[in-house]
């Protein structure tokens, strides 16, 4: 039994026709009727009833014919898998990132990485940055795309920066800090900071608050919505906030820290081998960070 003999046979039964299967097919008439033949011959049975130039299924051909179309189904998907093995695609890859960048647009790059690698397995898991260190450094996961430390402190993997991220200090403009003229340090720890929260070695840590009064939140967009709902202050990455820069409904801190740049990019372990879709998805996130900083 051959794959080529059940697609055959699966365009036969679509048509009611051989010389229609054929057609479709590219085939002579002799050819898949002699493909169906040696099918019936091998499977012991009979799958079609011929009469004249149509044919109809028989009883035995109409409960095996889900079973064959599963196979032909997985036939396609080996040879895809092999197919993408030979060009360099992953089979499966774990991906780890952050929320620095909208929604959205890490929705947009899912829909357009299954249309582009639809048999490449994909897990995508969403933590704070040191987190996602971690992840690399044990190995849970391939790669990480997430906000990078401003000094090169991730001895056990490597980093590649892919843009630069404006990170802006922000409140809401009905708190008080948004009527100062001019803030310095002493007005920020007034009020509540909120800032990163993470795990690290088991407990759970504020990441470098700038404040001895503070709420440490696991992402980005709580830091963004707790700072909308007016109860203190945050830095967050300008890609979350800049509508409601626009509107008017935040304001950035006149602060001189209140506006800074910090690198995004990919972390892998030390000798990971970047495939193909690891490269094109690096590619995307590098076009979006070049044109989100114009």
């Amino acid at each position: 039994m051959k794959i080529h003999q059940l697609e055959m046979f699966l365009e036969t039964c679509i048509y009611g026709s051989i010389a229609e299967a054929a057609r479709r097919l590219g085939k002579s008439r002799t050819t898949v009727s002699a493909s169906i033949n040696a099918l019936e011959d091998q499977l012991g049975v009979t799958l079609l009833h011929r009469t004249g130039n149509q044919v109809i299924l028989t009883e035995i051909g109409e409960a095996i014919k889900n079973d064959c179309e599963r196979m032909v189904m997985i036939a396609g998907d080996i040879r895809a898998k092999c197919s993408q093995s030979m060009a360099g695609i992953e089979s499966a890859i774990r991906i780890a990132r952050d929320d620095a960048l909208p929604e959205p647009f890490w929705r947009q790059l899912i829909t357009e990485m299954s249309l582009q690698f639809p048999t490449t397995n994909v897990s995508v898991y969403v933590a704070p940055p040191p987190e996602l260190h971690e992840m690399v450094s044990d190995n849970m996961v391939d790669v990480a795309y997430c906000l990078l430390p401003m000094t090169d402190t991730l001895p056990h993997n490597h980093h590649h920066i892919l843009g630069q991220i404006r990170m802006m200090s922000v409140v809401h403009s009905s708190h008080p800090l948004s009527k100062l003229s001019r803030i310095i340090s002493a007005d920020l720890a007034r009020y509540t900071e909120f800032t990163l929260s993470a795990i690290e070695d088991d407990n759970l840590v504020a990441v470098a608050p700038a404040s001895s009064n503070y709420i440490a939140l696991p992402f980005y967009e709580h830091l963004r919505n707790a700072v909308l709902d007016g109860t203190g202050w945050s830095t967050v990455p300008s890609v979350l906030i800049n509508p409601y820069l626009r509107s008017g409904e935040l304001k950035v801190l006149n602060h001189y820290r209140a506006m800074k740049w910090q690198p995004y990019g990919m972390i892998v372990g030390q000798n990971t081998n970047l495939g193909t879709l690891n490269q094109w998805l690096s590619g995307r996130l590098e076009q979006y960070l070049n044109e989100a900083s114009l």
